[in-house]
């Protein structure tokens, strides 16, 4: 399965080019009080992999100014499809995505979809939520979570008139909590829904709430890693061309990383080293063209000894 998700890329308030996106925001000055100003940045649509150990992006879709996220997310997956259609089966979206078109071309392409039900499918929703207030299907507990399952199948709406499904997940967790300097246990719950033309037999009620959820593990893994440590944040050259070109080297180079550090790299070594570790060894190694000896070819006690020149 895959994952789309749109996210924004350097953003500021001087440099700007004709494919800038710009939004109104508010700051606050060293006076106190607040200025609206104009902010600009690029914005894309991202296609990652999913379910697996080694987050893998696929393909990158800049949108355009005034332009809407559907729109770009519709030219990617007419891309995807072309070079990667055997890659994945399915793909999953937030809310935005549960609409006709979308769904019919997965459905002409053979490959399922998996979208949030939020409250901008006025009408699914709530007929959902009426079909959907009796006993549950099934109830599970999860270490401190509760979790109870509705799922129907049969749902349609007027740009969707093949039959789909809707998951309904309740959720319910206890957490602690330090106030005044006790911990009060607090109780927490909170309801998902989710669409798709995934039908029962094939994924059950459990394992498409984990596959919902998967996709706010890509924050993480993917977008706030690269920022923070390989340069996501910093924009070496703010042209229309050079900032996809170097998102999808930058996607690629993290890739490769992974794939050499828990593909080749023994259980020892990474015991040793993190990610970050060996991707700032790869580039020493790179800048002094092999004159640099990699820190996990040294036995630990000569590293201790001699350790590498910096």
């Amino acid at each position: 399965m895959w994952l789309w998700t749109a996210t924004n890329f350097f953003p500021s308030r001087h440099r700007c080019c004709g494919q800038c996106c710009q939004r109104k925001i508010t700051i606050k000055k060293t006076t106190g009080e607040t200025e609206q100003v104009t902010e600009y940045y690029h914005r894309g649509v991202v296609a990652h992999l999913i379910g697996f150990d080694i987050p893998v992006v696929l393909d990158i879709e800049m949108i355009l100014p005034g332009e809407g996220e559907i729109v770009a997310a519709r030219r990617l997956l007419e891309r995807l499809l072309v070079r990667y259609a055997r890659f994945f089966d399915a793909i999953q979206g937030d809310a935005l995505y549960l609409e006709g078109p979308l769904f019919n071309l997965c459905l002409k392409h053979h490959k399922h979809i998996l979208a949030v039900l939020k409250d901008n499918n006025p009408a699914l929703l709530a007929d959902a939520k009426g079909l959907m207030r009796g006993e549950p299907d099934l109830i599970h507990q999860e270490d401190k979570r509760l979790v109870r399952y509705w799922d129907e199948e049969g749902f349609t709406t007027d740009s969707i008139q093949t039959p789909f499904r809707v998951l309904r997940a309740e959720e319910t967790e206890t957490k602690q909590e330090r106030i005044a300097g006790e911990w009060v246990e607090k109780v927490q719950t909170s309801t998902w829904f989710w669409a798709t033309t995934i039908p029962q037999s094939l994924i059950p009620s459990r394992q498409l709430r984990y596959v919902g959820h998967d996709r706010w593990k890509i924050e993480n893994r993917i977008f706030n890693a690269l920022g923070e440590h390989w340069g996501l944040d910093h924009c070496f050259r703010h042209d229309p061309v050079a900032i996809p070109n170097f998102i999808l080297i930058l996607f690629i180079a993290h890739t490769l990383v992974q794939c050499f550090y828990r593909l080749n790299m023994k259980q020892p070594l990474r015991g040793r080293f993190s990610l970050i570790a060996v991707a700032r060894q790869i580039l020493l190694g790179v800048a002094t063209l092999g004159t640099h000896l990699a820190a996990w070819l040294h036995p630990r006690h000569a590293a201790r000894l001699n350790p590498p020149p910096t």
